[in-house]
């Protein structure tokens, strides 16, 4: 196969609702992409609804202010519906049920990160010899993925379970692509953890972004991403249209090897965009 790539604005002319990532065809691990407010506005001057995607671990309304601080109209996009606001309403209807009133939850997270569990009945713990339950948000870059082993050992050996709310394998970061939340939750399975997965490709964070949009035919919806593993393959599984950008974890990707990653993937992309800009 050779690649070719189709344009933005007949893309937006062709469906009728668009899921689209946050980080790496919004925002690169340094800020805004220069163009993409301009791609929503088009968007929204075609009254054409937008949920934007994210396997954040946080909960919608942080990332919707997060996206407005960097310079994006409020009313370019509806929401954005992340892995944190998923696994929040899980939590919130198992506890007193799955998951026991008063649970102590031990949180990985890096600084400066907010935990979806604001409001619910559990209690942070910082020892894992005392939790009940594991959340894994983020990965601290400061700290080597390796350094997490231990931890996350003793937590497999006592029979804790888990939940992942970010399951991206890498992030954006002003450096560069580094190991993400995802790598904890992998590590965490291959020690015998039992691990729940919220977020993209998971099939829970598609059906709730098909509640919000209504009447749309799925095949008239169009995720847009920069992951094969997450957008492209949770979109394609989920019975809707999907684009790839080159840009974020593509940005240093040669054609040569986007064409074979793409070859050996499950769920090939529907279109290829160079960038979302206008």
């Amino acid at each position: 196969m050779s690649l070719t790539y189709d344009s933005v604005e007949h893309l937006f002319d062709q469906y009728d609702a668009f899921l689209i990532d946050q980080f790496g065809v919004l925002m690169s691990g340094s800020g805004p992409y220069p163009r993409a407010d301009a791609a929503l506005a088009a968007l929204a001057a075609r009254g054409k609804p937008v949920v934007v995607l994210s396997n954040s671990g946080k909960r919608s309304a942080p990332n919707c202010a997060r996206l407005v601080r960097n310079g994006f109209d409020r009313t370019h996009f509806d929401t954005v519906l992340t892995s944190g606001e998923i696994a929040y309403e899980h939590l919130a209807a198992e506890i007193g049920h799955a998951v026991p009133r008063r649970a102590r939850v031990l949180v990985l997270i890096k600084d400066g990160d907010t935990p979806p569990l604001a409001g619910l009945d559990v209690i942070r713990t910082d020892t894992p010899d005392a939790a009940d339950l594991v959340l894994i948000v983020s990965r601290d870059p400061a700290k080597p993925i390796e350094s997490y082993e231990p931890i996350l050992a003793r937590l497999a050996d006592r029979n804790v379970p888990g939940i992942c709310v970010n399951p991206d394998l890498k992030m954006l970061t002003s450096q560069g692509l580094i190991a993400s939340a995802g790598q904890l939750g992998q590590i965490f399975e291959s020690l015998g953890g039992q691990l729940q997965w919220f977020g993209k490709p998971h099939p829970l964070i598609y059906d709730r972004a098909k509640e919000r949009l209504g009447t749309v035919r799925s095949g008239n919806v169009l995720c847009i991403g920069d992951s094969l593993q997450h957008d492209i393959m949770g979109g394609g599984a989920a019975g809707f249209r999907t684009a790839l950008v080159r840009t974020g974890v593509n940005a240093e990707v040669s054609d040569h090897d986007l064409e074979r990653l793409i070859t050996s993937s499950k769920y090939a992309p529907d279109h290829l965009l160079p960038e979302f800009a206008i």
